[in-house]
């Protein structure tokens, strides 16, 4: 048999962009995969060198490898507590969700960043302080006097961290007699100035070259040395060493309340816990000697919550709460002046009836009709949407006063900057694509070909959809529906029953096969961004194939 060759024309430009593209989509996809990989080297990285900084050091005859191990991780501590507080400030990254640098961070496992950074910052506070305790039990004098400071500062410095640069013991004599003398001025210009010079200045000065020269603390000066004077409650090691005992505690009551089952059953212990992190900056003031590291966090941190409190707060804001289903609520809160409905976007509330102090994070379901409305679907799943269900009792709706707070982005305000969209959702998890599916109606130019998956049980959702019928959204989606509860076909919203034979509507009355699901996905979608809001087992599924195709995704976490 003869093979036939048939030439059929082509424009190798639009081949050659077509391919760049294609490389450059998988390339980013890759990397979308790998994100958070980089970062970590970088982090892993910044912190082993810190260690190394804070470890390599030998003052005097008292440095042991207690002392070099806790002077590590006070060096990791730093980068630590100047990192920790990056990953949750919702403003800062709202903006980077919205800026063109957003497929470039590592945005969606800022949560799991600052878990773990949670995690090392305990375990360097221990083993810091553990170190230390370590070593005030070496030194000759009484380990409980080294821990409270009952030595006055200068002298206890002079016999250790400056031992070496201190010439003659006599010198050490000389200060102590001074200071048990009560610091007399004479004194100091006649004994103390001239050893002070010699030994002291030429290290904590401006133009000093020492390698732990403190340049802030010269020494020139009776009012600075005096300064040094002070001993027990009043000491400078007193007030580093008990604010240091204090923040640990602090951070292991953080630390607890911040696991899994902490959170999910007594979330208001954590958010109110949570708080002491503000007195955990203070005390750091106050037990950190050089705390220049900690400005521009400090910054970054007073800026956030100023926002968080002042500007982007409403509170007091009118609600109705409706009843939908067995444990499906419907809010409709009155739309404050300034409070922008944004795709995408999520806001925090709180309800003061509930006499709990406690926000919590809700998607936005999108522009309506009455813009003046913001509708929150609410399921309930723990104790503060079970005591929300409660306000309704026998009644179908009840009259509610909230506190709000944002719009913040999430994930999915990323949608419509990508070519190809498949979003998956279970159950209540509809709800941000919902916001979505909202905005296309007013803007229908921005409608692409798309995908939409939800897995649910009650039938009674699938009228959240009936609003999109009219519009040329249903004109460009796949809609891939599973019911998982073996409903009655008689319980299904008409329009699904009068559609049921239409292509781009698909019903099956099981869980998806996911394998095939994507399989049949890829004919039509090359490089899809997968988005995916739903249970925990479900997004790892999910997440799981997603990768196994080359597939970018994105979770929305609340």
């Amino acid at each position: 048999m003869k093979s036939i060759a048939t030439n059929i024309p082509c424009d190798n430009n639009v081949q050659d962009k077509s391919a760049k593209w294609t490389l450059t989509k998988k390339l980013r996809n890759v990397y979308l995969r790998w994100s958070a990989l980089p970062w970590v080297l970088v982090m892993l990285c910044s912190f082993a060198s810190q260690f190394w900084l804070g470890f390599h050091y030998n003052s005097n005859d008292t440095t042991n490898i207690y002392l070099q191990v806790a002077r590590g991780c006070s060096y990791t501590l730093l980068l630590a507590l100047c990192l920790l507080w990056l990953p949750v400030m919702r403003h800062g990254l709202a903006a980077l969700w919205r800026s063109r640098w957003t497929a470039w961070l590592p945005l969606e496992q800022a949560k799991n960043i600052h878990r773990w950074l949670g995690h090392l910052l305990l375990v360097a506070a221990l083993i810091h302080g553990g170190g230390y305790l370590l070593y005030f039990n070496t030194l000759e004098i009484p380990f409980i006097e080294a821990v409270v400071g009952s030595e006055p500062d200068l002298v206890r410095s002079m016999k250790t961290t400056m031992y070496e640069f201190v010439s003659e013991d006599e010198s050490i004599d000389e200060v102590s007699k001074w200071i048990n003398n009560g610091m007399p001025k004479d004194d100091y210009h006649e004994i103390i100035k001239p050893i002070m010079k010699e030994d002291c200045s030429k290290c904590h000065s401006a133009s000093s070259t020492m390698t732990y020269a403190i340049p802030t603390l010269p020494l020139s000066y009776y009012s600075e040395v005096s300064s040094l004077g002070n001993e027990g409650i009043y000491s400078r090691q007193f007030r580093i060493n008990i604010c240091g005992i204090v923040m640990l505690l602090l951070l292991i009551s953080l630390w607890f309340t911040s696991l899994g089952f902490m959170r999910q059953r007594h979330h208001h212990i954590f958010q109110h816990v949570h708080k002491l992190g503000y007195l955990m900056v203070i005390l750091a003031l106050f037990h950190i000697p050089r705390y220049h590291w900690l400005v521009v966090p400090a910054i970054i941190l007073t800026i956030e919550y100023f926002l968080s409190h002042y500007i982007r707060l409403y509170r007091g804001q009118l609600a109705s709460l409706h009843f939908i289903s067995n444990n499906i609520l419907r809010l409709e809160i009155q739309r404050p002046d300034g409070f922008d409905i944004k795709a995408g976007h999520y806001l925090q509330l709180r309800i003061p009836a509930l006499k709990r102090y406690e926000w919590h994070d809700f998607s936005l379901t999108g522009i309506r009709e009455d813009k003046d409305i913001i509708v929150l679907k609410i399921k309930a799943m723990g104790d503060w949407t079970d005591k929300l269900m409660l306000l309704l009792e026998t009644k179908e709706s009840a009259n509610l006063v909230v506190d709000i707070r944002g719009p913040f982005a999430s994930p999915a305000a990323r949608v419509t900057k990508e070519e190809q969209w498949l979003m998956i959702a279970g159950g209540i998890g509809i709800t941000p694509f919902l916001g979505l599916l909202h905005t296309m109606l007013f803007h229908s130019s921005a409608i692409k070909k798309f995908h939409l998956v939800w897995v649910l049980r009650d039938n009674k959702l699938l009228t959240w959809l009936e609003p999109f019928l009219t519009s040329p959204i249903f004109n460009r989606v796949t809609l891939h529906l599973y019911l998982t509860r073996d409903n009655n076909s008689q319980d299904l919203p008409n329009w699904l029953t009068v559609n049921q034979n239409n292509e781009r509507i698909r019903l099956l009355h099981e869980r998806p096969d996911w394998e095939s699901l994507f399989t049949d996905i890829a004919e039509e979608l090359q490089q899809p961004h997968c988005f995916v809001c739903g249970p925990s087992l479900m997004t790892k599924a999910v997440s799981l194939h997603c990768r196994k195709k080359g597939w970018a995704v994105s979770i929305e976490r609340f």
